[in-house]
């Protein structure tokens, strides 16, 4: 246990290598989604945002949007979400952007997933850099903006 038991305490370097190592190694699913949990809320803080990208834990974490368990796609979509407020850990993010959008627009409508997903993509095209990556999927965008309940349409 990494945080003494304390879901709420911020991890220093050392902890969230240790972190992202459990992620990387373990196919435990309640391991899995208690360690992208407590990397997504730590992702909350700048410094945290730069040392998770540091240490190489974007990929490990963007590899978990393709589990097949929507719990932990969706902890990863979350995490990936607090990370890519860092303009520079957008650059890594940027790669999963299409599967990201796969993803929203195929599966279920108010779905978690579909709404991480969508958060995501928010974050990701604040700026000018990423929102041409979107181009092809303005229909399925507007579709599900339109279909989808309160939550969906914020």
């Amino acid at each position: 246990d990494l945080t003494n038991g304390s879901y709420d305490d911020i991890l220093n370097a050392e902890q969230l290598e240790k972190l992202l190592y459990l992620l990387e190694s373990n196919e435990d699913p309640v391991i899995v989604e208690r360690a992208l949990v407590t990397l997504g809320n730590n992702a909350a803080f700048s410094a945290n945002q730069v040392i998770i990208r540091n240490l190489g834990g974007i990929p490990i974490i963007g590899s978990k949007i393709n589990d097949p368990n929507h719990s932990i796609k969706e902890k990863a979509l979350n995490a990936l979400n607090n990370l890519s407020v860092n303009v520079e850990n957008q650059v890594k993010i940027k790669v999963y952007i299409n599967q990201v959008c796969e993803d929203v627009f195929s599966g279920p409508l108010d779905s978690a997933v579909q709404l991480a997903g969508l958060r995501l993509l928010t974050n990701m095209t604040v700026t000018n850099d990423h929102q041409h990556m979107l181009s092809n999927y303005i229909t399925d965008l507007f579709h599900v903006l339109l279909t989808g309940n309160g939550s969906t349409k914020v």
